[in-house]
């Protein structure tokens, strides 16, 4: 008998948008919301999630932000929320960071076998 299982990483956008004026750069742009974590899959089937963090993104300087559990929790169930400075961690990668995708040209974490942004063969 074979058991097939893994642990995979994963990441979802959120269906949210906020305009706003970048902390970071200072240019007008928008916040979009991810919910990332990992998996742990029995036979191709997700059993059971941990590690899950929300992180928004803003499109105007590509920087990443933590954001409070609570107020992720409440975009992941579709009420409606105001994103505000007190909510948001700035989100520094560890020093693995620096590698690139071939196929979109975003960073990743090394070890990775595919990009979280593309879902690209990472070991080609």
């Amino acid at each position: 008998m074979f058991l097939f299982f893994d642990v995979l990483q994963y990441q979802k956008q959120l269906e949210f948008h906020q305009t706003m004026t970048c902390l970071h750069c200072g240019h007008f742009g928008r916040y979009e919301v991810f919910v990332v974590g990992s998996r742990f899959r029995l036979f191709f089937i997700p059993i059971f999630h941990f590690g899950k963090k929300y992180l928004v993104h803003t499109t105007c300087c590509d920087t990443w932000y933590l954001l409070d559990a609570k107020k992720g929790k409440a975009i992941a169930k579709g009420e409606f929320v105001q994103i505000e400075e007190a909510d948001l961690e700035m989100h520094r990668p560890g020093q693995s960071a620096t590698e690139r995708c071939s196929h979109c040209g975003r960073a990743y974490d090394a070890g990775a076998n595919y990009c979280p942004y593309c879902g690209h063969s990472l070991s080609e």
